[in-house]
């Protein structure tokens, strides 16, 4: 990896692949390297899918999940929901002004 940074110019991305053939390095380390760019294609999806089958094997067992996921308010940030809200308030309508 170090022998390509010094020998090809120009911008460069490292593909860390869990249990592929390159090693991998946190973006700190691809950095000092010569990397410019660093992609982890699979670490959430996979990540995701685990968290997924340890959630419903816990809901097949009729164990609660709480500590598997986040509170409803963090759920609505994440995705969205709270700035749409807000965003829908600013253009909402007095319905009395309409009759």
């Amino acid at each position: 990896m170090k022998e390509y940074c010094k020998r090809i110019s120009g911008p460069k991305l490292a593909n860390m692949l869990e249990y592929g053939n390159t090693p991998i390095l946190p973006p700190a380390e691809l950095e000092k390297v010569g990397y410019t760019m660093a992609a982890y294609p699979l670490t959430l999806l996979s990540a995701s899918i685990k968290a997924m089958k340890e959630s419903l094997e816990l809901i097949k067992e009729g164990k609660p999940t709480l500590d598997n996921i986040l509170s409803f308010d963090e759920t609505k940030d994440v995705v969205g929901f709270t700035k749409y809200a807000k965003e829908e308030a600013r253009y909402a309508i007095d319905e009395k002004n309409f009759n």
